[in-house]
């Protein structure tokens, strides 16, 4: 359902959910352990996770390729080309909505970056969107992953293509 200027009461709800990490409460984890989880999952085989919600991809005991032939092996690989495939990144935004959900999981800000980092990629490199958010909603959890001084610079970089995108299309 959308109001009068267009924005979608339930995209907003998703995007405060997805940004809400417990305000007030001690944090779970440090910067430091922030950036090496994020650091680990960056290196870690596709199939296995992307497998939990979509079995095709759990199934497959080869490297899923881009679409210049560049193989993808880990969550880096995906983010680092310039093709990487469109079902590959929306299995990866579906992957950190579940780890949300789940209780031995990522962590919620982990989550948070690859799902952005999945829509990002995305828009820029294979120029669909990969979500209901709408610009304005988008920009803004980009900047928040932005933001984070435990974020990588290969997602980083992503993550700025995105934002300037985002910047010229804006009205």
């Amino acid at each position: 359902m959308a109001d009068e200027s267009g924005t979608f009461f339930g995209a907003s709800r998703s995007l405060a959910k997805m940004l809400d990490f417990g305000a007030g409460q001690e944090p779970l984890w440090t910067n430091g352990e922030l950036g090496a989880i994020l650091r680990h999952q960056m290196e870690a085989p596709l199939g296995p996770d992307l497998g939990k919600v979509d079995s095709a991809l759990r199934e497959s005991r080869r490297a899923l390729a881009a679409g210049d032939g560049e193989p993808l092996r880990t969550f880096g690989d995906l983010f680092r080309v310039s093709h990487p495939p469109l079902e590959v990144l929306e299995a990866t935004k579906r992957f950190a909505k579940y780890s949300r959900t789940q209780e031995e999981s990522l962590p919620a800000e982990i989550a948070t970056a690859l799902y952005y980092l999945a829509i990002a990629a995305a828009l820029t490199r294979c120029g669909r969107r990969i979500t209901a958010l709408d610009d304005q909603a988008l920009r803004h959890g980009i900047a928040w992953v932005r933001q984070q001084t435990w974020l990588d610079e290969d997602s980083r970089t992503v993550l700025d293509e995105a934002e300037r995108l985002l910047g010229r299309e804006a009205p």
